[in-house]
């Protein structure tokens, strides 16, 4: 995948006393620290890996798994719903084989931090200079070419920055395609950045939070595209249930205000049952 997604994993690539060797089949690769000391096409015929070591794989499992039950148990103390809890509700509620078209921002990253892994899906998200550009159109041209059950999940202003996707000529193909979108009425990720602290409350959120307060019904409704309020829980899980038939959005609203506390708590929690796994 793409490094540049997580920062801690830009950290990790940019810490000298780490050698990095970039696999590629590619011409380009991102090496944002330029610290690859190596660039291999492919492992070389002649090169034998050596056997993994037990007692390192044994902490790595176990460090893992304390992690994602510290996720799971931070996760179940907090109201519904929230970005994390949503995108494991809807990976897990997908039907085998399903195309999931992932939003940058908070999606991408909800699904990376909180979603159970599965082999059976397939998933794709635009990166770039922007990420949001053209990404509901992405949902679509991706779901005609996938040919089985689709779904997508963007946040509210990738969403809005390619609104016009929803609107298809009338001699076009249309897809059967759920767009899920979390709705927290801004930029929900600066929230969780150096400008979400608090002693930048003042202009956060006329510089980043950026509040639209669009009325999602009514811009579907314009677009003749079927609009489905998920209020709760089993609202997702009914509406992800239904197989797709055209286009169809299901809204999720979120707050963005508890979003950085959240995080901070995952955070400690993960430290703290990561620490006592490996000991």
């Amino acid at each position: 995948g793409r490094p540049t997604l997580h920062r801690a994993v830009q950290h990790l690539l940019a810490d000298p006393a780490v050698r990095v060797t970039v696999l590629t089949d590619r011409p380009q690769w991102t090496d944002v620290a330029g610290a690859a000391a190596t660039v291999l096409r492919g492992i070389p015929d002649h090169v034998t890996a050596p056997p993994p070591d037990q007692d390192w794989l044994a902490v790595l499992d176990r460090a893992d798994a304390a992690a994602l039950k510290a996720v799971r148990a931070v996760l179940d103390r907090t109201p519904w719903p929230t970005g994390l809890a949503v995108a494991d509700d809807l990976v897990s509620a997908l039907p085998e084989q399903a195309l999931l078209v992932l939003g940058s921002s908070n999606p991408i990253r909800d699904v990376a931090l909180a979603a159970r892994p599965r082999a059976d899906l397939t998933v794709h998200a635009n990166r770039g200079v922007a990420g949001i550009d053209g990404t509901v159109s992405t949902a679509v041209g991706t779901a005609l070419a996938h040919g089985g059950p689709s779904y997508a999940l963007l946040g509210d202003i990738t969403f809005l920055h390619d609104g016009t996707g929803l609107v298809l000529g009338p001699h076009e193909p249309r897809p059967d395609l759920t767009i899920v979108v979390l709705n927290d009425d801004g930029g929900g990720i600066f929230a969780l950045l150096e400008q979400g602290a608090p002693e930048h409350a003042a202009a956060f959120e006329r510089i980043f939070g950026t509040p639209h307060g669009v009325d999602l019904a009514a811009l579907c409704a314009a677009t003749g595209v079927r609009h489905i309020a998920a209020h709760t829980r089993g609202d997702l899980a009914d509406a992800v249930g239904t197989p797709p038939a055209g286009l169809t959005v299901i809204e999720v609203r979120t707050d963005r205000t508890a979003l950085r506390d959240l995080h901070g708590r995952i955070r400690a929690a993960v430290a703290d049952s990561v620490a006592a796994a490996v000991r």
